[in-house]
């Protein structure tokens, strides 16, 4: 996780909060006062992995703040509460992703959740990493499948020999495969439609 907000309007727990993050997990942490500051900065496209909220904050309970957070950005968002708050309120945000921590904590239980949500974040990306890969190779399977159909369809060739066509194009001209197909494609769009 390489950026945090914490949003909290007491001086003392916004200080020890960013020094243990700072200090625990090596990330940049920016500090706001209010849920107003907290809006604003991700209303200016800015980012990050993790937003703490340390309620209430002098314009807000915090609540509607994580909710924004949650609904509005890409940001995970911790909201501390008191504990007899956090009873009531945190199969509600449990239920939206927001994590609810009733305070007093220590800081190892803090230390624990923020380390489990970096671990999801982290499995997180991968997936996503591969989801994209996966995407990039069927994207080059279709575009290499339209480029024999249309010899098939054009040039009148069995799949063997559009393949094979492809294929030395390919390595004729020393080009990927996805490049030689696009081509191709360019070649016959322009003869024959």
């Amino acid at each position: 996780m390489e950026n945090v907000l914490i949003i909290s309007g007491n001086k003392s727990a916004s200080e020890t909060l960013s020094g243990f993050i700072r200090e625990a997990f090596g990330c940049e942490v920016r500090t706001v006062e209010t849920a107003e500051q907290a809006r604003e900065f991700f209303d200016s496209q800015a980012s990050c992995g993790l937003a703490v909220i340390y309620s209430p904050l002098a314009d807000d309970s915090g609540i509607s703040l994580a909710e924004y957070i949650i609904e509005n950005t890409s940001s995970n968002c911790i909201l501390i509460v008191r504990a007899e708050t956090a009873e009531k309120i945190s199969g509600r945000m449990g239920h939206m992703g927001i994590i609810t921590i009733g305070r007093p904590f220590n800081k190892t239980f803090l230390w624990q959740t923020i380390n489990t949500i970096e671990i999801s974040m982290n499995r997180s990306y991968q997936l996503y990493e591969e989801t994209v890969r996966l995407e990039r190779m069927i994207d080059e399977i279709r575009l290499i499948d339209k480029a024999k159909f249309m010899l098939m369809q054009y040039r009148h060739m069995t799949e063997e020999e559009a393949h094979s066509f492809l294929e030395q194009y390919a390595m004729n001209n020393r080009k990927k495969k996805t490049t030689s197909a696009s081509e191709i494609i360019d070649r016959l769009s322009e003869k024959f439609l």
